[in-house]
């Protein structure tokens, strides 16, 4: 019996004919071993959703001829693909076919849309899906041809067992369900075959299609690489795993060798942008370790993310997050205001916003936002009762550690690389042992990351 391990490319990694046969390789050289056999976990390819979501708004206009051009270019580009790597004329002839199937479905969505002036969510999960559809019956052609006939290569439709809720553009996997349904993959699987399906996409308990957000690739890999008992999830990217920091701001920045599951959700979190925040999660319940790698350096080892990680080191990585909104709200008698604590948390509660950080004094509080939509809510609940300050165009940065509370000097560290950079507008440390976070004017904080970085990785 063979273990499985579940290959996740993100869209960079099947972007075209020389990223695939990329991929393709790294199939056989990772996921093809003694004791292992693969299901590869495919996006789209790069650019293909964010085309897709245009289509679907052009099919709205009068004429939509807009709409429709757009997906004659996509046809022509996964066309090309095909063409350039599967070569033989037998071969790409049924792939163009069944490519073809896809597109004229996307047509027949688009007409119905500009007909009816209406763009569900239900419509937009449809046209969304053709991305991960149109990638993964390209890949599985190629990776069929380059193993022979005696291999067995599967293509699973993520649709037939990737139950979510129906809650289209955001639906939520079903875990059980999936696990249900998974039972004959994992068998085959551990029987010798191989098997290629789709990210992203899934389907309602009747049968609708659905998608699982922005990132969701990472999530589906996860989430199947629990419902198999996978001895390992790999998620290959162009990124050579978990950055100390973003090598944009920080030139010196390096890949994290082991992380835990905990660092690197606090950097997801954060805003590290290697990982979807909720990928790991599913892999921390089942202790399924979570290998982030390249692509286009498949020879680097990347980060592996593991259950604990050692806590003798003092920092692991470092994260910013840009367009931030800090919010301060001071009582109007300058004493402790329970009362308007309780309405400030109530209207989040109610709103279903989460800050990313808090600082609390004892008659204020301090929040850092990333998303706008929650200061009306904010002034409605303080109006009459206490003050509202928001300032924006602030950037949080957080250094993120194993067991930063029992480190000593740590803040002092802090302040010292800061110097006369920047002045810290709000700190918040203590409500995770793992991460410390402080927020700066957003023009200077690319200066103040560098200096951290110096500071604790150089």
């Amino acid at each position: 019996m063979y273990k499985i391990v579940i290959q996740k490319f993100g869209g960079t990694s099947v972007e075209d004919a020389r990223a695939m046969a990329r991929s393709i390789a790294i199939v056989r050289e990772r996921g093809i071993t003694r004791r292992t056999r693969p299901l590869v976990v495919l996006s789209a390819c790069a650019g293909v959703t964010n085309a897709l979501i245009k289509t679907s708004e052009l099919s709205l206009k009068e004429n939509p001829r807009e709409a429709l051009t757009s997906i004659d270019q996509l046809e022509a580009r996964h066309a090309r693909t095909a063409r350039e790597l599967l070569e033989e004329e037998p071969l790409v002839r049924d792939v163009q076919q069944a490519l073809r199937a896809i597109w004229e479905e996307l047509r027949t969505l688009v007409r119905g849309i500009n007909l009816l002036r209406e763009l569900t969510p239900k419509r937009r999960d449809q046209m969304q899906s053709a991305g991960e559809r149109a990638s993964s019956l390209i890949f599985h052609a190629a990776l069929a041809r380059e193993l022979g006939s005696s291999r067995e290569v599967h293509l699973f439709d993520a649709r037939e067992f990737f139950i979510t809720s129906n809650e289209f553009t955001s639906a939520r996997p079903m875990q059980t369900e999936i696990a249900k349904r998974m039972k004959k993959i994992r068998s085959s699987l551990a029987k010798g075959a191989m098997g290629v399906t789709q990210g992203f996409i899934g389907s309602t308990l009747t049968g609708e299609t659905t998608t699982i957000g922005r990132g969701g690739s990472d999530f589906s890999a996860a989430i199947m690489g629990v419902a198999t008992e996978a001895d390992s999830i790999q998620i290959w990217t162009d990124v050579a795993g978990i950055m100390t920091c973003d090598p944009r701001v920080a030139t010196a920045a390096r890949s994290i060798e082991r992380i835990s599951f905990r660092e690197a959700s606090e950097l997801a979190f954060f805003g590290a942008k290697v990982l979807h925040p909720e990928t790991i999660w599913p892999a921390v319940e089942k202790e399924i370790p979570v290998l982030v790698l390249s692509s286009k350096e498949p020879e680097k080892p990347g980060t592996e993310i593991v259950e604990t990680t050692e806590k003798d080191r003092s920092m692991t990585g470092l994260a910013i997050k840009r367009a931030i909104i800090l919010v301060r709200i001071a009582g109007q008698s300058g004493q402790p205001d329970a009362a308007v604590q309780q309405i400030v948390w109530g209207a989040l509660a109610e709103s279903g916003a989460l800050p990313l950080a808090v600082s609390l004094s004892v008659d204020s509080a301090s929040f850092a936002f990333a998303d706008t939509a929650v200061i009306p809510l904010l002034r409605a609940a303080c109006e009459g009762l206490a003050g509202i300050d928001v300032q924006t165009e602030r950037a949080l940065i957080t250094l993120v550690g194993p067991g930063l509370h029992s480190q000593s000097g740590i803040a002092a560290r802090i302040f010292r690389a800061l110097g006369r950079t920047a002045n810290c507008e709000m700190i918040s440390y203590g409500g995770s042992e793992s991460a410390i976070s402080f927020v700066v004017h957003d023009d200077v904080a690319s200066r103040v990351a560098k200096r951290l970085h110096a500071e604790f990785f150089e």
